[in-house]
């Protein structure tokens, strides 16, 4: 496996912001590092030299790439007591009369694994029709997959065992199908959803959101692209709107020049907008 010096990630990082507008050089350089020699590996590249060239001159090839570089949450379901706290705290918090104007977002979306959770938990609550979803992606490729409904096989019976721990009204299996080996899931679930192609400084966020999930995600940034991002985030959302970023992460100790969050539900990592 091709390992790279600080020299070529710096230059990996010229070449896609000189080329394509995309700012890598606040990733957390361990884990962005990692992910570039994953990409060399994955597409049979035969050095550093190698994938300059590419990203360089092949812009279809920047979108494989950036399908690569950003780590999906492949479970569906991951953590079931977020998803327990949406159906049983959560939701039915909300007055009816709230929903007509009601937006979700999902910043970044991969392999659409909290996607389609999302789509199910809300059709499971009556309320799928009821409320806006929209989901930005990064790559053409990402947009596609989602919208194919597939899914690895692999992954499967963590995501059956995460349903079942949430405990959901049906059985995982009635939103997919097995289809020559392949699992592919009900895309009539993400039928109403908004896509928009975006990039990692969300210039195309929503506005007034109530709901934003971005789990996971920031522990892949240096704290002053957590900071931004942070900024960015409560920028999007409505009065007292929330923010979910995942039990593995804090805002805490982060440089956001808008300390304007508390704390919703410590455990989960669930955060509101202050007023």
């Amino acid at each position: 496996m091709v390992e790279l010096g600080i020299v070529d990630i710096r230059e990996i990082v010229r070449i896609i912001k000189s080329v394509y507008n995309y700012d890598f050089s606040n990733y957390a350089l361990t884990s962005f590092k990692y992910s570039l020699e994953k990409v060399i590996a994955q597409n049979g590249l035969m050095n550093a030299e190698t994938l300059f060239r590419k990203l360089s001159e092949d812009s279809n090839f920047f979108d494989k790439f950036l399908d690569n570089i950003l780590v999906p949450s492949t479970e569906m379901f991951r953590d079931p007591s977020l998803w327990r706290w949406l159906r049983e705290d959560y939701f039915p918090s909300i007055s009816p009369r709230h929903f007509e104007n009601f937006k979700i977002w999902l910043p970044l979306c991969v392999s659409g694994a909290e996607l389609y959770s999302l789509c199910i938990l809300l059709k499971e609550l009556n309320l799928l029709d009821s409320v806006k979803i929209i989901a930005s992606v990064f790559s053409n490729e990402s947009l596609t997959y989602i919208r194919s409904g597939k899914y690895p096989l692999k992954k499967l019976e963590v995501s059956i065992e995460n349903y079942r721990r949430f405990q959901g009204n049906s059985n995982l299996e009635n939103y997919y199908k097995l289809i020559n080996n392949e699992a592919i899931r009900d895309t009539s679930l993400i039928s109403n959803v908004e896509f928009i192609k975006d990039d990692i400084t969300f210039n195309k966020a929503p506005q007034n959101v109530k709901l934003i999930l971005f789990r996971n995600v920031m522990i892949y940034f240096n704290p002053t692209l957590q900071a931004q991002v942070l900024d960015k985030l409560n920028n999007c959302l409505s009065a007292a709107g929330n923010l979910i970023i995942g039990i593995k992460e804090s805002i805490k100790g982060t440089n956001s020049a808008n300390p304007v969050f508390e704390i919703v539900n410590e455990n989960e990592n669930i955060y509101k907008r202050k007023f």
